[in-house]
């Protein structure tokens, strides 16, 4: 399986880092090492940790800057173990902090250790061999780790960074070849980053709301500081995930050569050139260069504001089941701008685990099936029929479609009997003219994925459900109305590019936060103290305040152009929300959003009224809570 690519215009040095990524393998002969290193501020650690994920390298990643070095350990571009800042965060105490394992467990488990010399194996091994962890804390705890270390680097816009992806060296004695390495415990990459990339952006959100935010270091302090390391026997074993647990982490170390004299600039259009050659091999040289410029066009068209993430329940993925690498080396570049994330899997219970990881994400996956045979998922037809059924009552609520040989009318039929929601035709390798048809195929595919590929009645009911209930929930226990309104406020910015909550006061409307206003939209919450509307006349606002019903639609209104407008900009369509929030029969707060430069999309308004409703109801209860409390205190 692969993530999507991300390519942006680098400077020098991150040229040279991708190419270097792609380069053609060599026999390993274990007498020297080679690196990549580079520098922060030319390639964000994201970016980083996706080549290697689609490139599928192995080796160490190591980070360092002011707060100290990180390290994330790859196994054919599978994560496989993380060292946090110097170690800060131990694997054995993340497994306590999760409620995992007990301390005394700990304590046994590395006296264990001790006991064993020569014989002794890694933490996570010997935890489960001792029966104290199952197989799936292990992973957790595991994932957990990686995560924390990803969260902690993707802050970083100053730093150094190295990956050697020839050997690495647990020891100063022991060096062993990646490629021995096996992946009994490994994790995707882009789905950790995913993950790791949405904990940042909600850390980030609760500190601009000023609320604290506890560091890693503090959360998961070492709970037996006083135990050191156990010293790493003497093996020739291959490196599996396991190897990698705690104290061998606390060994860990990369041979990292001086770093590489920069003479030449390398443009990345060559890492779609030497993949192209490779899967392209029979067919002539100029066809060749025609899909390059088409991958490099592609990938040089911006579609969508670069940011750290997507949108909270926004996000979109498509799961190809192929094994066409020209198909999903082509999908991963065309989709990367549009924010489609792209993964591609040959083995059924493979796409299972990626639609659960991303829906548990909140991002919405679309699973499509290549054509049979050989050059597309290897599966004949009636194959590839029995696993449409399996997927479709696994998962009723993912959209699927087929593709299909333009001439093969049977399965196109077949796949709509099968429930599939749509069938493209995909031009065949033995076809007349395959790269131009595959050029056309792929434009297409495109446009598709961004728009009707996501936009059945299926997706966009469950997405609708979806985001009604994490609204619910996300104001449960709320207590002050300004964290009320902005749970509100949240919900809200997912539908409209422009969105402000503000306070009622006697005489006018105070802002308190605002969405995409002040700051790009994937920037969250940020303040509007500086917004007042006047209320000594009449105007849209006041009308929503006295009469409590929400207001949607076009206004010439002129408090509304000559006090907000002429702060914030006129929107490119007038068309406006004025959401009330009422509790006690008082409207407290108001919402308000439009579709700033962007044309008009369809509001669910009933269920944004529901969401307000809710919060009225949540606003009332705190009240009358606040109201008791008093009556006992006196």
């Amino acid at each position: 399986m692969m993530g999507a690519y991300i390519f942006p215009h680098l400077p020098a040095a991150a040229h040279y880092a991708m190419l270097f990524l792609f380069k053609i393998d060599y026999p390993y002969t274990g007498e020297f090492a080679m690196a990549l290193t580079g520098d922060l501020s030319q390639l964000h650690i994201a970016d980083i940790i996706q080549l290697i994920h689609t490139t599928r390298k192995s080796g160490t990643l190591s980070v360092a800057g002011e707060r100290g070095e990180s390290r994330i350990i790859f196994s054919n571009g599978y994560l496989v173990s993380a060292s946090h800042l110097n170690n800060r965060v131990r694997i054995g105490t993340v497994l306590v902090k999760q409620n995992a394992l007990a301390t005394k467990d700990l304590k046994q488990a590395l006296d264990f250790q001790k006991k064993a010399g020569k014989d002794r194996k890694p933490l996570l091994k010997t935890l489960i061999q001792m029966g104290k962890i199952s197989d799936d804390a292990a992973f957790k705890g595991l994932r957990k780790l990686i995560e924390i270390t990803m969260v902690e680097l993707i802050s970083w816009t100053r730093g150094n960074f190295s990956f050697d992806d020839t050997a690495i060296a647990v020891s100063s004695e022991v060096t062993y070849n990646p490629g021995d390495m096996d992946q009994e415990m490994s994790l995707d990459a882009q789905m950790v980053l995913m993950d790791a990339l949405r904990v940042f952006d909600e850390r980030e959100r609760d500190r601009q709301a000023g609320r604290e935010v506890p560091a890693d270091e503090d959360l998961f302090a070492d709970v037996l500081p006083e135990e050191k390391a156990v010293p790493v026997p003497k093996k020739t074993t291959a490196i599996t995930a396991d190897l990698l647990g705690l104290a061998d982490l606390d060994q860990l170390e990369n041979r990292i050569p001086e770093p590489v004299s920069v003479e030449e600039i390398f443009d990345p259009v060559e890492i779609h050139r030497q993949k192209i050659r490779e899967i392209l091999a029979d067919f002539p040289a100029e066809q060749q260069e025609a899909f390059v410029t088409f991958l490099r066009n592609a990938t040089d068209r911006i579609s969508r504001p670069a940011g750290p993430a997507q949108q909270e329940g926004q996000g979109r993925a498509v799961i190809l089941f192929s094994s066409d690498k020209l198909l999903t080396h082509a999908a991963m570049t065309i989709c990367k701008n549009d924010g489609i994330l792209v993964f591609a899997t040959e083995q059924e219970e493979e796409f299972d685990r990626i639609i659960s990881q991303c829906q548990a994400m909140k991002v919405m996956p679309s699973l499509v099936f290549d054509t049979p045979g050989n050059s597309g998922c290897g599966l004949d037809k009636s194959n590839l029929t029995a696993l449409h059924l399996r997927a479709r009552g696994r998962h009723p609520q993912v959209p699927m479609f087929q593709l299909a040989a333009p001439e093969d009318i049977t399965l196109m039929l077949l796949s709509f009997r099968d429930g599939m929601r749509g069938v493209l035709p995909k031009p065949q390798r033995d076809s007349r003219d395959f790269v131009a048809g595959m050029i056309t195929f792929l434009e297409a595919f495109r446009v598709f994925a961004r728009g009707f590929l996501h936009e059945t009645s299926v997706f966009s009911e469950a997405l609708a459900m979806r985001k009604l209930r994490d609204s619910m929930a996300s104001l449960r226990d709320q207590e002050q109305l300004s964290d009320i309104s902005q749970k509100v406020l949240q919900s809200v910015s997912q539908l409209f590019e422009r969105s402000i909550s503000f306070v009622v006061h006697p005489d006018e409307l105070r802002g308190d936060r605002s969405v995409g206003v002040y700051a790009e939209k994937y920037e969250g919450l940020v303040s509007a103290s500086s917004l007042k509307i006047p209320l000594s006349s009449y105007s849209v606002f006041r009308d929503v305040i006295e009469g409590g019903q929400a207001f949607f639609g076009e206004s010439e209104d002129d408090v509304l152009r000559e006090q907000l407008f002429e702060e914030i900009g006129v929107p490119h369509k007038l068309t406006v929300l004025l959401l009330p929030l009422k509790s006690l029969g008082q409207v407290r707060a108001v919402i308000y959003a439009d579709f700033g430069k962007k044309d008009l999309a369809p509001v669910p308004l009933e269920m944004i009224e529901i969401v307000a409703q809710h919060a009225g109801l949540v606003l009332e209860n705190a009240l009358y809570r606040s109201q008791i409390l008093k009556k006992k205190k006196t």
